[in-house]
């Protein structure tokens, strides 16, 4: 069994340094060691460590690096690739190595860590270990995410349906909480291994995609500049809606379809809704049904670095 480990930085490749978390060159040894102690020493470990950043930074340049990496690498004699992320961006990477290999490839698994690895609370070492379990077992192909929520068993998440986290929680969940497995002290249980195709894309990122975010709160005067913006995203209310009733949002929509700037609302669902969603089609605004927003940011991000038709991509 031989495994690629590519270290990105991050929560689970920090230290403690004079009172601040930063990235520290000795955690990969950390992780593959106390793995080997635990385990035994039947899998072989290459490491690659194209970047070490704190996550937040995560940028254009680095996203470009690790999926030509992980793309170069992928084609060798590994049995799967680990890649060890902060868990701020994790979404964001998972969803362009997606984008990048489609769903077809050999496993790449995407594992984080809520605490460093020298602290007793952390998970980092129970992800990493449920991640070689997974490429042992020829458990799924495509690309995932590994992680443990307080009070939870390791899961395996699907990469496009990885959700942003919640304010000030470090869980990591999947649209509708559906995932795609557990690890538990029985091995790996499949819980949801429907198909989720994706075409693998050849993409370089642009620097700055110059999308406007408008998250969905009460009293908005929708004052956003439209100037430079190649495309909308809106993130509603839980339950899909918006506030279709605000005029300045009737005129912020508007004002978008006359400058050409497509509008995406997401995490939609189909069926029965609220009234107000109604409105979406006289105010051109365009429901990505299922799609959360890491995966369909990342989806415009790769097209308007590919100079595509925005209105045709989904």
């Amino acid at each position: 069994m031989k495994i690629l480990v590519i270290f990105t930085g991050g929560t689970i490749g920090s230290a403690l340094n004079d009172g601040w978390l930063s990235p520290d060159g000795q955690t990969k040894k950390q992780l593959i060691s106390h793995y080997e102690k635990a385990f035994g020493d039947d899998v072989c470990f290459v490491t690659k460590e194209p970047y070490s950043i704190l996550s937040e930074n995560l940028c254009a340049d680095n996203i470009n690096q690790l999926v030509s990496v992980v793309k170069n690498e992928i084609c060798k004699d590994f049995d799967g690739i680990i890649v060890t992320h902060g868990t701020d961006t994790l979404q964001y990477s998972a969803a362009a190595l997606s984008f990048a290999l489609g769903s077809c490839t050999p496993p790449v698994l995407l594992v984080s860590s809520n605490y460093p690895l020298d602290d007793s609370r952390t998970n980092g070492h129970d992800n990493f270990a449920a991640a070689v379990e997974f490429i042992k077992a020829k458990a799924g192909k495509g690309v995932f995410a590994v992680y443990r929520n307080d009070n939870q068993s390791v899961r395996f998440h699907k990469a496009l349906s990885l959700l942003t986290h919640r304010e000030g929680d470090d869980s990591l969940d999947s649209i509708d909480d559906k995932c795609f497995g557990e690890f538990t002290d029985k091995g790996i249980a499949i819980i949801d291994a429907a198909e989720s195709a994706c075409d693998r894309i050849d993409f370089t990122l642009c620097k700055h995609p110059q999308i406007l975010v408008v998250n969905a709160y009460p009293g908005d005067s929708y004052g956003y500049s439209l100037d430079n913006c190649k495309a909308v995203i809106l993130r509603p209310y839980h339950s899909g809606t918006l506030d279709t009733a605000n005029e300045k949002f009737e005129q912020f929509c508007a004002a978008a379809a006359k400058k050409n700037v497509p509008v995406f609302v997401v995490n939609i669902k189909e069926g029965i809704t609220y009234e107000s969603s109604k409105e979406f089609d006289n105010y051109k605004i365009t429901p990505l049904y299922s799609n959360t927003f890491v995966s369909a940011y990342m989806r415009l991000w790769i097209g308007i670095s590919k100079n595509e038709d925005l209105n045709k991509i989904f």
